[in-house]
C-alpha cells in the first residue's frame, strides 16, 4: 500500500479542483467557447502543477553556478557555460500507470467538454503515418539543444568531435540520474498519453479556436505563435514558484510549444503529440 500513497494523495488533492472546473464548464453557455477553453487550460495547469509537491516529477538544473538539484538548489560542482534543465518522473510503475489512465480520461473529458468545436480541430494530416513521421522529426528538433547542452552530441554523432558543437559531458548523475531499463516502455507510454492532453487542449482546441478568430493569411501563424506563448505562460508558476528553475523552463516550453504548434498546422494533434511526447520521454529517460 505504500506504493499507492503518492498518487492516491495526488488524486485526492486535485479532485476538488477538477470537480469545480467541471461544474463551471457544464454551466457555461454553449456558445462561450473561449471561456470554456480558458477554464480547461486553468484546470489542466492546476492538475499538472500539483504533481510537483507530491513527488510525481522532479525538475532540476545544471548551470553556471554549478550543479542544481531538485527545485534549483545549487552546489559547488564544476560550472558550465549555460544552465541545463533536467526532468524526471517518479520511478513508481503503479503511479505511472495510474497517471497514464488518468491522462487518457482527461483528454477524453476535454474533447467531450469542447464537442461543439471538435469539427474545427485538425486531428491528423491527410495521412496519419506522415503526421507521425513529421512528429518524429519534431522530436529530433526539440532534443538537439539538449544533446548539445548535455555534451552528448558527440556521442551520438562522433564526426562532430573537435568542432565548436562539442561540449564537456555533463554526467547523467548530475542531471537526474539513470532510469531503470524496465521502466522505459511505461515511461514512453505515459509521456505520449500525458502530453496528448496538452496537445488536444493547446494545439487542438485553443489553436483551432484562435485560427477561427484571426483573419487574413497570417491568421494561422498568429494562432500558432499565440498557442506557444500561452503554453509557455502556463508554466510560469511551475518555473518560478514550485521548482525555482526559472527562465530555462520557460525557454524550453516556448521552443517546444513553437515546434509543436508549427507541426500541428499541417499534421494536427497526432503529429504534435508524437513530437511533444517523444521529446519529453527522451528528456525524462536519461537517454539524451
Amino acid at each position: 500500500m505504500e506504493n499507492l500513497a503518492p498518487w492516491v494523495a495526488y488524486l485526492l488533492t486535485v479532485l476538488p479542483g477538477v470537480v469545480l472546473i467541471g461544474i463551471i464548464v457544464a454551466l457555461l453557455p454553449r456558445q462561450a467557447h473561449g471561456v470554456r477553453i480558458l477554464m480547461l487550460v486553468l484546470g489542466f495547469i492546476f492538475v499538472r502543477d500539483a504533481m510537483s509537491p507530491h513527488g510525481l516529477w522532479t525538475f532540476g538544473m545544471v548551470g553556471t553556478s554549478g550543479t542544481a538539484g531538485p527545485s534549483g538548489t545549487s552546489s559547488s560542482a564544476d560550472s558550465f557555460e549555460l544552465p541545463v534543465l533536467w526532468l524526471r518522473f517518479t520511478d513508481d510503475p503503479v503511479a505511472l500507470l495510474v497517471m497514464t489512465v488518468a491522462s487518457l480520461a482527461l483528454a477524453a473529458a476535454i474533447v467531450f467538454a469542447c464537442r461543439d468545436l471538435r469539427w474545427i480541430v485538425l486531428w491528423t494530416g491527410p495521412r496519419w503515418w506522415t503526421s507521425a513521421l513529421v512528429g518524429l522529426v519534431g522530436v529530433v528538433v526539440i532534443a538537439l539543444p539538449f544533446l548539445y547542452l548535455h555534451g552528448t552530441l558527440v556521442e551520438w554523432f562522433p564526426i562532430l568531435d573537435g568542432t565548436p558543437l562539442a561540449r564537456p559531458l555533463i554526467p547523467v548523475e548530475q542531471r537526474g540520474g539513470t532510469v531503470a531499463a524496465g521502466l522505459l516502455v511505461l515511461l514512453a507510454v505515459f509521456a505520449l498519453c500525458g502530453n496528448l492532453v496538452e496537445e488536444v487542449l493547446f494545439r487542438g482546441f485553443l489553436q483551432a479556436h484562435l485560427e477561427d478568430h484571426l483573419p487574413g493569411r497570417s491568421g494561422r501563424w498568429r494562432a500558432a505563435l499565440l498557442s506557444a506563448l500561452i503554453f509557455a505562460a502556463g508554466h510560469l508558476f511551475l518555473a518560478y514558484n514550485l521548482t525555482g528553475v526559472g527562465w530555462p523552463l520557460l525557454a524550453f516550453t516556448l521552443f517546444e510549444g513553437l515546434v509543436c504548434a508549427v507541426i500541428a498546422m499541417r499534421h494536427g494533434v497526432l503529429g504534435a503529440t508524437v513530437a511533444h511526447g517523444g521529446a519529453i520521454f527522451l528528456l525524462t529517460s536519461g537517454l539524451l
